[in-house]
């Protein structure tokens, strides 16, 4: 059972309401998902996690399903359940393989595109220990040609992740069930 429940588009502030219609339209869900409607009770702190999710998620260079890969990892590296849920969701909707995602979930070393699958592990460890980033994991990224600035990007995206995660952890957020139909 949630500590804060989702706050129903009905009920919803116009601001709030808004920022639903943007977030369902941009994400590509047919309704606004618990995540953003949870934080409905906070125009402010809705707009600004759009925002941020708008910014680091859904733009950028690098493609939105290595992304959402990304936060998959993430998750399950932290035990969000939501989170994973989430994610993988969008990485059905966005066409990931299954295969590929299979591949996520049970062992991120065996992704067969080396690029792909570095990217994804230096993301789970800038979210566990930032400081443990060395040199020579950059320079994995860059060997894979991997510009400064999507390297911030994925270092972002392992912001985002854990932001997203504390949310849904501290709020206990239920999955959607439109997750199981992506």
């Amino acid at each position: 059972m949630p500590h804060i429940s989702p706050v129903s588009q009905d009920d919803a502030s116009q601001e709030t309401k808004d920022v639903y219609a943007d977030f369902a339209r941009r994400m590509l869900f047919a309704l606004p998902p618990n995540f953003i409607k949870t934080q409905g009770h906070s125009a402010t702190v809705a707009r600004a996690t759009w925002d941020l999710v708008r910014g680091v998620l859904v733009s950028g260079q690098i493609p939105r399903w290595i992304k959402e890969m990304m936060f998959v990892a993430i998750s399950k590296e932290r035990n969000c359940h939501y989170c994973v849920a989430a994610h993988l969701a969008c990485c059905r909707m966005l066409g990931v393989n299954l295969d590929l995602l299979n591949s996520l979930v049970r062992d991120i070393n065996s992704i067969p595109d080396p690029k792909t699958r570095d990217m994804i592990l230096f993301a789970v460890k800038c979210s566990r220990a930032p400081q443990s980033l060395t040199e020579a994991d950059y320079e994995m990224l860059r060997q894979h040609g991997l510009k400064q600035s999507e390297i911030m990007e994925v270092v972002a995206m392992s912001a985002l992740a854990v932001y997203a995660n504390i949310i849904a952890d501290a709020t206990a957020m239920e999955a959607d069930a439109l997750f199981d139909m992506l």
